[in-house]
């Protein structure tokens, strides 16, 4: 079975629930047990071994990130430090 379960897989009575996610846990426990022996997870179902994808990072989007993220905090700055004078406090 795969990582990723579709939610209409998802038992919805109690019972079923529960034997459902007992399923999950003995594959988390089978796959923690390949992990620990061999140091990697083992492939997926329907391949042979566990393929990489390189990871680009590409840096105007993340000074774009960051940017937004200090731009956000300067102005929650001003909201609040405006709030506190408003109040006169």
């Amino acid at each position: 079975s795969g990582w990723i379960y579709p939610i209409k897989d998802v038992p919805m009575e109690s019972e079923a629930l529960t034997r459902w996610l007992y399923q999950r846990f003995v594959e988390k426990d089978e796959l923690l047990a390949h992990f620990y022996e061999t140091g990697a997870f083992p492939p997926p179902k329907g391949q042979t071994t566990a393929t990489s994808r390189a990871m680009t990072l590409d840096p105007l989007w993340l000074f774009l990130i960051q940017l937004m993220g200090f731009l956000s905090g300067y102005m929650w700055y001003n909201v609040l430090q405006y709030m506190y004078n408003g109040l006169g406090l």
